[in-house]
């Protein structure tokens, strides 16, 4: 066999198991009524608010970041790093505690109204605008900082001598070098905002329904599959499509150089402080509501003490979640690290291809499929489960590993097959120390993803087969236990916390 076609194989293997859990549900469900109904004025209204949604929050999203990524990428104080880190949010903050948080904040009886400011943005489209751009909006600060900071600088230092001012240099240097990570941030912010689910589901209510919703509400009102499979494909075909058109935007690289810090402007600076109160006063809130009622402005952790109590147990299995949850992730990162590290090395352009295109693929249809292989074959929820997570996991592993793995000095591997080492010699005793941290920091980072996804278990209906603790968190809420709700919603935001500063630690101990 070519050696180009042997590398193919552990992709073609990827796929296929992403084709299993499909297969059987188009085969039942699949007819060309199916496509009929999305010439349904309803499925139209819905696809309409879907797209609508995702373009008003994500371009509000890139116009209030755009001073503070400039601001990031030429300050190196403490406000720049908290910009740099708010990366965490989109990446790793459970969203069923990002709706526990924002509602603190933003209800009628929120901590703002308490202050004098009504703002009830509650069941609005203006909540759920303002939600997208609290989740996703540090996507845009991050790749607009980076992209400004690998510009040359003599390439600025050319525009001031000149005569052009900083404005025309950013306007005519910087700002068209930087449009391809402009707008490979655009497309993954939309796509986000596109498949949204728990945002939607909470703070938008029934009025409003995202076809991510949809999807789901079509299975657990009805058991609907033919019609939940109708909204999936309308998505699959949308989300393959921003694929391709972001495949066409790579940025543009240089050599890095490290460029000392720039005077910015005041307006940058209150700007950029203003965004920071806003993003992190609700991860604050978030971990505050653990130990302090904001309905009575009072110290309390009955709602802390509640969750670990016998009597809540028994009808919500908060301990039992919590256990369930960080065992899943545990073995899920693992398999999507390890298969993620095996995909490198057999790198191809086909490879790439196959596993990012998998993102494109909504969790909601994954965990539909999923819960059809349950009802077909009566597979327990523990091993789709674990399915799930890694097959959503494995295109993150990749990206976290693509650097190290692709970059490793290929020199001293091929020395020591001069010397006859055997393959799993050369692992154990070159790459896997040498590759360790960056090993670890991807199963952490992954960890934190899988410990507060929603989507797949919500719409697999997990709850008293095979408890998680996001879906434990959202009935709490859902049941009016707000005290033991944002309790628990603020200990999973200290773990995953927890797991992205060790992660962020071992990305920078790899670096030096």
């Amino acid at each position: 066999m070519k050696k180009s076609i042997k590398k193919h194989i552990p992709a073609f293997i990827f796929l296929c198991l992403w084709v299993i859990p499909f297969t059987f549900l188009f085969i039942d469900f699949f007819n060309f009524e199916d496509v009929s109904n999305i010439l349904d004025p309803r499925t139209f209204r819905i696809l309409s608010f879907t797209i609508y949604q995702a373009v008003l929050s994500t371009l509000f999203s890139l116009i209030i970041t755009f001073l503070p990524a400039y601001y990031a990428s030429k300050s190196r104080g403490i406000i720049s790093k908290l910009l740099d880190n708010s990366v965490f949010i989109p990446f790793f903050f459970p969203p069923v505690s990002a709706v526990v948080a924002f509602s603190l904040l933003y209800s009628s009886t929120g901590i703002l109204s308490k202050l004098g400011l009504k703002i009830n943005v509650m069941y609005t489209l203006t909540g759920i605008i303002l939600a997208h751009i609290f989740y996703n909006s540090p996507i845009f600060v991050r790749y607009i900082s980076e992209g400004l900071k690998k510009i040359p600088k003599n390439f600025k230092e050319s525009a001031y001598i000149e005569g052009a001012g900083k404005f025309r240099t950013f306007l005519n240097i910087e700002l068209p070098l930087i449009m391809p990570s402009i707008s490979r941030a655009f497309f993954l912010v939309f796509t986000y905002n596109f498949m949204s689910f728990a945002i939607v589901l909470n703070i938008g209510g029934i009025k409003y329904s995202t076809l991510e919703v949809a999807i789901a509400n079509a299975l657990r009102g009805t058991f609907n599959f033919s019609k939940a499979l109708s909204y999936a494909l309308i998505q699959l075909l949308i989300l393959a499509t921003i694929n391709v058109f972001m495949s066409k935007f790579e940025p543009i690289t240089f050599d890095y150089e490290s460029e000392s810090e720039n005077k910015v402007g005041i307006f940058s600076q209150i700007i950029s402080i203003i965004y920071l109160i806003f993003e992190y006063s609700i991860v604050i809130v978030g971990i505050v509501s653990a130990f302090f009622n904001f309905v009575t402005m009072k110290f309390d952790i009955s709602g802390l003490i509640n969750i670990f109590s016998k009597e809540l147990n028994q009808r919500f299995p908060v301990i039992q979640s919590i256990f369930n949850s960080i065992f899943v992730s545990i073995i899920s990162a693992s398999l999507s690290v390890i298969v993620a590290y095996y995909l490198l090395k057999n790198y191809s352009k086909f490879t790439n291809v196959a596993v990012m295109s998998t993102l494109s693929i909504s969790s909601a249809f994954l965990g539909m499929s999923l819960l059809y292989l349950n009802i077909l074959f009566n597979i327990s929820y523990f091993v789709l489960i674990i399915l799930g997570y890694f097959l959503i996991t494995v295109p993150l592993s990749y990206s976290f590993l693509f650097q190290p793995v692709l970059s490793f000095d290929a020199s001293i591997i091929e020395s020591a097959k001069i010397d006859g080492a055997s393959i799993i010699k050369i692992f154990s005793k070159i790459e896997l120390p040498l590759l360790f941290p960056a090993f670890l920091s991807a199963f952490l980072q992954v960890f934190a993803i899988i410990y507060g996804e929603f989507t797949i278990g919500y719409t697999m209906q997990i709850r008293d087969f095979f408890p998680l603790v996001s879906i434990v968190n959202y009935t709490l809420s859902s049941s009016r236990l707000y005290l033991e709700s944002n309790a628990l919603s603020a200990f999973n935001i200290v773990i995953v916390f927890f797991v992205f500063y060790l992660s962020n630690k071992l990305i920078k101990k790899g670096k030096n």
